[in-house]
């Protein structure tokens, strides 16, 4: 009985320390870094990890390496930050070098989350639109070839697609680009990510767009049985006819032509000679035909009609 109650007393005991451990060691976890951060006119959103944890904001100009806190957004227990406060590169009026990366870091008890990249929604003339058709096996990246770093740097400023499946953190770089592109050779029903940044000089320009997601449809199988079965219903008719004009014309051509012929009727002798004859009359003489029924015989006979009544 005595050994039973050690060990169970071990077993609490091992419980509480790592029960105890567990609790230091998340304790001493950072942070979960913020979701969904995004720029949009001069302000900078994010949606927060945890709770009791507060941000900081970092920015970086186009073309440098150097990360620098904004003042106004440093320890922030809030979840957007103005993003006014920076000023313009003094460098030269190039429009490229008015962007800026944004980052983002959760912080707690000195300790820091990764920072998280800002990506804008809208284009502007720091991030390009763009918009996705998805189409069976494809997926097509529409892009505007008119923006203010084309006019300026003309093909030296590309479009750089980032393209990957969806849950493939980061996206990779697909391909530098002036105009609109297809993605070929994608699996059906695989839902895939596209996210798209300006270049000048093969340099990225920043912030990037949010990312844009969508699922590659089948591809219809139209079930063309019932219109394959009538074109060869057709054929076969068709050629029936064919033959049988074949026949008609190669073997039956005499037989045809006498039906064709017109019938020529042919008016039979007179098989009762002397019974009619023709005579003459005087022009100025009008005559009648008559018949005389003798002994049940009808026969001929002409006269001078009588003279018509005096009116």
């Amino acid at each position: 009985m005595t050994i039973i109650w050690i060990m169970q007393g071990f077993l609490w005991f091992a419980f509480f320390t790592f029960s105890f451990s567990s609790a230091s060691v998340a304790s001493q976890a950072p942070p979960p870094p913020p979701q969904d951060v995004q720029v949009e006119k001069g302000q900078l959103t994010w949606t927060p990890g945890e709770p009791d944890v507060t941000y900081t904001v970092n920015y970086r100009r186009f073309n440098s390496d150097k990360w620098e806190a904004l003042p106004a957004c440093i320890q922030t227990p809030l979840h957007s930050c103005n993003i006014s406060a920076i000023g313009p590169s003094d460098t030269n009026d190039s429009p490229e070098n008015s962007c800026v990366t944004l980052r983002v870091q959760a912080e707690r008890r000195g300790l820091r989350s990764e920072g998280v990249n800002a990506c804008s929604r809208y284009g502007d003339v720091c991030t390009p639109p763009f918009s996705i058709l998805p189409q069976p096996g494809s997926l097509t990246v529409h892009l505007s070839e008119n923006h203010e770093l084309a006019t300026e740097h003309a093909e030296n400023a590309k479009h750089r697609i980032y393209f990957g499946r969806e849950g493939e953190s980061p996206l990779q770089a697909y391909k530098d680009t002036v105009a609109s592109t297809t993605i070929k050779e994608l699996e059906e029903g695989q839902r895939y990510c596209v996210q798209v940044a300006y270049t000048v000089y093969s340099n990225s320009v920043e912030p990037r767009s949010c990312i844009q997601c969508e699922v590659i449809p089948a591809s219809e199988h139209v079930n063309r049985t019932p219109m394959i079965v009538g074109l060869l219903v057709g054929i076969v008719v068709l050629a029936i006819i064919i033959l049988a004009l074949g026949y008609l014309g190669f073997f039956q051509t005499e037989k045809i032509k006498r039906c064709l012929e017109p019938y020529k009727y042919e008016i039979p002798p007179n098989q009762f000679p002397g019974e009619f004859e023709v005579r003459t009359f005087n022009p100025t003489e009008e005559h009648c035909d008559d018949l005389q029924i003798s002994d049940g015989n009808y026969e001929p006979r002409s006269a001078l009609c009588p003279p018509a009544a005096a009116s």
